[in-house]
């Protein structure tokens, strides 16, 4: 699984703000950075039109470009 390491110097404030609204949400923070990633990236290739159809969940993800193959 791919790792994304985020780094912050001792007086940043960003990573308390994190743990309380990850904590307001009853989430991880992780979680939250995770969705924070994909509201940012959610206008990024948008250009491919309407959702191509899949022969099961994991067909459909996979042909819309959210997974890869395994």
């Amino acid at each position: 699984m791919p790792t994304i390491e985020i780094r912050f110097s001792e007086r940043d404030t960003l990573p308390e703000l994190l743990e309380r609204r990850a904590k307001e949400l009853d989430i991880t923070v992780e979680q939250l950075v995770k969705r924070f990633i994909c509201t940012g990236m959610q206008d990024y290739e948008t250009d491919e039109g309407s959702a191509a159809p899949g022969e099961s969940l994991d067909d459909f993800l996979v042909k819309n470009r959210v997974r890869k193959e395994e």
